[in-house]
């Protein structure tokens, strides 16, 4: 599937409504994205993004069909951490399951291995979501371990994953 990554932009607005209008997707993701989507948080998620520097953080908007279907962002670290990074991936439940997040994954770390000073890019997906497991293993990520009971949400503990993916 061919996909383009962007930088946000205000006219994602409804794109981005449009995307995130799934009960399953925030219970995914590390951060709290309402369901059903807020007007006014969906306008201060895609503000953040348009004005981020990009100093230590990339965000980008998957675009593919002529729409934002999601998004991937990478935060670079600080102090001991600064030749690490993080990833974090989502996409609209339509275009889950098609090879379309591992391609990403791909090419946004390949970016950002380019433009910025980094040795290590991090996932850290949820233990049951094997679905993001596989995608990271596409791309080259490698398992590292599991960190058991630490994420708390909906009044339940979760474990989540380490996968790295090291340039050499």
């Amino acid at each position: 599937m061919e996909f383009e990554l962007k930088k946000w932009q205000a006219s994602y607005l409804d794109d981005f409504m449009k995307a995130t209008d799934d009960p399953h997707l925030s219970d995914n993701l590390f951060e709290n994205l309402p369901y059903p989507m807020d007007n006014a948080f969906a306008v201060e998620y895609i503000r953040e993004r348009i004005l981020n520097s990009e100093e230590r953080q990339v965000c980008r908007a998957i675009i593919a069909d002529g729409h934002a279907i999601g998004g991937v962002d990478i935060l670079i670290g600080t102090g001991v951490f600064s030749k690490s990074a993080e990833i974090s991936i989502w996409l609209a439940k339509e275009y889950q399951a098609k090879g379309l997040g591992t391609e990403v994954i791909k090419k946004m770390c390949s970016d950002v291995f380019e433009k910025y000073n980094i040795i290590r890019i991090d996932a850290h997906p949820y233990a049951n979501h094997a679905p993001a497991a596989a995608a990271l293993k596409k791309a080259g990520f490698v398992h590292e371990g599991t960190v058991h009971s630490a994420i708390y949400k909906h009044n339940r503990t979760f474990d989540y994953e380490i996968f790295a993916l090291v340039r050499i």
